[in-house]
């Protein structure tokens, strides 16, 4: 019991020493705690420095921890923000004032603190980092294949133009390829690429920096000038040639310097008079006779009118029916029906469209009409001519009306051929139109072996045998002035109705193709003529020289044409390995006539292909007045 109550009182004592003690602490305590709050604010730690650098060089921050306004040595700890979270960088622990430096060397643009060991934090500072090189360009472009993309460059070494060289570099799959290098001199510098693709290219300065990628894009010209001579398919002779020489002759008598000009385009070759036929069938409109598209050439419909600036007459071959008319009156010719069923009918009629006279529907097998007219002169509405001589033969052909100017072979066809100009025909130029009559005259003898059944012609009156416009050609020029030289040079070529001038070999007449101007030579009837209108080369259609680009006024001397991509790419469809687009074209063959044999043409990948043809071909295929080419120049 004594134990336990010593005991009981031991502990009240400890507990009221406890309390006592307590009580006293917290005091203490109480004193410090008052204090506490007052150190913390006078904690301060900053950190200094540069807020930009050049990648290529360290700065220093500093950062200062201060503890009631002095120096705190400790450990501070540098931190740079990457996202939202703070990084480590070094940790240092600062000098008896409280400082540490800090070395850094960042190629990007940096926010960093310093953290001290009791976790104070010093202000954020961002040091703004500035590439120390630079390398810059122009832009990248679209160029045409075949040319070249010129790249300026700037280079600059913290901010001032610097000395390099540097590698120009182009993409090839996922990887750079050096293409070549440019010199930079004093930060400027340019460099030219030739691509043949779309590329991409970049510069770059080992070590040291790398500019942006720009692509060239490369695109196949749009067009392709073409620049060359000449016109015509080249073989016999050159109407500009013949003017030339008949010139610069020194001949008085033209008629001898026409045959003169003429052996000499028709090698080997005699010329003289010979028989002729006294005259011609010219159809002047109707259908196609030579297996061209019907309308290319010839007439498709199934009426046409005739008008005169006189009085006429039209009568039937049976002599049963005749109109008479004036000027006043005109005549349309219509047929109906087809084949056997097929009829004409004519009909007299005024400017008001008044019925003054019809021929009822004859069959058209066997009806022929004849017109003629005192005077003046007779047209027919479509054909390219008006006609004072002969007479107008109608008839039908398949389901068309067909119209023949029947004339006097050796004087009046020539008249109305209307294939050189008259205007030549004064002084010594006049044996430039008396060449030509012969070999338009000696063209025609050919033709008058017989009658054609599919115009009732023998000769058209256009390109398909020679340009006819009968009298526009004839009374050429204010009173004819132009047409009287033309039918003076015709009529010195002609002895008689029935006899004239031809150009002959072993006693025949030749054919005399012949065409306005050559690019300094006449060319081979077989390089010309190839394929399915091929003939046996000729003696006396070779190859000769030519003085047509020397002749005054010939348009023909050099000319340029255009054509597109979509033509050269047509033209490169016939090599063995077609071209997809055509970078440039080059004349890689000729005749020698000087004439393309072939095109060489190259891809904007590089690839090339070949064609080879007539110069015929090449000249209607590409749309050219003729084949004496020189270049074809690639345009964007």
């Amino acid at each position: 019991m004594t134990s336990t109550t010593t005991s009981c009182g031991t502990r009240a004592t400890l507990r009221g020493t406890l309390a006592s003690v307590l009580t006293a602490l917290a005091v203490v305590v109480g004193a410090v705690g008052l204090a506490a709050p007052a150190e913390a604010a006078t904690t301060t730690v900053t950190l200094t420095g540069p807020t930009s650098a050049w990648s290529d060089q360290a700065v220093t921050l500093t950062t200062t921890w201060k503890i009631g306004g002095k120096g705190h040595r400790g450990t501070v700890t540098l931190q740079r923000k990457s996202g939202t979270t703070w990084v480590k960088v070094a940790a240092k622990t600062t000098t008896t004032s409280g400082v540490a430096k800090f070395a850094v060397k960042r190629t990007a643009t940096t926010t960093y603190r310093t953290l001290t060991s009791t976790r104070k934090s010093s202000n954020a500072r961002t040091v703004t980092v500035k590439a120390a090189y630079t390398l810059t360009s122009t832009a990248g472009s679209t160029i045409m294949a075949g040319t070249g993309k010129t790249f300026a460059l700037v280079y600059r070494h913290h901010g001032v133009g610097a000395t390099a060289t540097a590698l120009v570099e182009r993409r090839s799959g996922s990887s750079w390829v050096k293409a070549t290098s440019v010199r930079i001199t004093s930060g400027h510098g340019s460099v030219t690429v030739h691509p043949t693709v779309t590329t991409a290219y970049r510069f770059h300065v080992v070590g040291k920096v790398v500019s942006a990628s720009h692509a060239v894009t490369v695109r196949p010209p749009s067009t392709f000038t073409v620049s060359g001579s000449g016109s015509g398919h080249g073989v016999g002779l050159s109407q500009y040639g013949a003017y030339e020489t008949a010139l610069t002759s020194t001949g008085t008598n033209t008629l001898t310097t026409a045959q003169s000009i003429l052996r000499h385009y028709y090698t080997g070759t005699t010329v003289g008079d010979v028989t002729t036929p006294e005259r011609i069938k010219v159809q002047v409109w109707g259908p196609e006779p030579y297996g061209y598209s019907p309308g290319t050439y010839s007439d498709t419909g199934s009426t046409t009118t005739l008008s005169f600036t006189g009085s006429w007459s039209v009568t039937s071959s049976d002599l049963r029916y005749s109109l008479t008319g004036t000027s006043a009156e005109k005549l349309r010719v219509t047929v109906t029906g087809t084949g056997s069923a097929a009829k004409i009918t004519l009909t007299e009629f005024t400017g008001t469209s008044v019925t003054t006279g019809t021929i009822p529907p004859q069959p058209a097998a066997t009806a022929s009409f004849t017109a003629t007219w005192a005077s003046g002169q007779a047209s027919v509405s479509g054909a390219q001519g008006t006609y004072r001589n002969g007479s107008l033969v109608i008839t039908v052909v398949g389901s068309q009306p067909n119209v023949v100017n029947d004339v006097a072979f050796n004087t009046e066809y020539l008249y109305g051929i209307a294939e050189m100009p008259s205007s030549w025909g004064s002084g010594k130029g006049a044996a430039a139109l008396e060449a030509q009559a012969i070999v338009a005259r000696t063209y025609a003898l050919s033709k008058l072996r017989s009658v054609n059944p599919k115009c009732g012609c023998n000769v058209v009156d256009d390109v398909r045998d020679q340009n006819y416009t009968g009298w526009n050609k004839q009374g050429e020029g204010t009173d004819a002035v132009y047409g009287k030289l033309w039918v003076a040079a015709v009529n010195a070529t002609a002895t008689s109705a029935s006899s004239a001038q031809a150009v002959t070999s072993a006693g025949k007449p030749i054919q005399t193709p012949y065409f306005a101007a050559s690019g300094g030579r006449t060319a081979d009837n077989a390089d010309v003529w190839q394929g399915s209108t091929a003939g046996p080369q000729q003696p006396y259609l070779v190859s000769v020289s030519d003085p047509a680009r020397s002749a005054p006024g010939n348009p023909y001397a050099s000319w340029t044409r255009s054509i597109t991509q979509a033509q050269a790419k047509k033209i490169f469809s016939y090599a063995s390995v077609p071209l997809t687009d055509v970078r440039s074209i080059a004349v890689s063959q000729k005749y020698s006539s000087g004439q393309i044999r072939e095109l060489k043409g190259t891809s904007a990948a590089g690839k090339t292909a070949t064609v080879s043809a007539s110069p015929e071909w090449w000249r209607t295929t590409l749309g050219l007045p003729a084949a004496w080419v020189t270049s074809f120049t690639p345009k964007p």
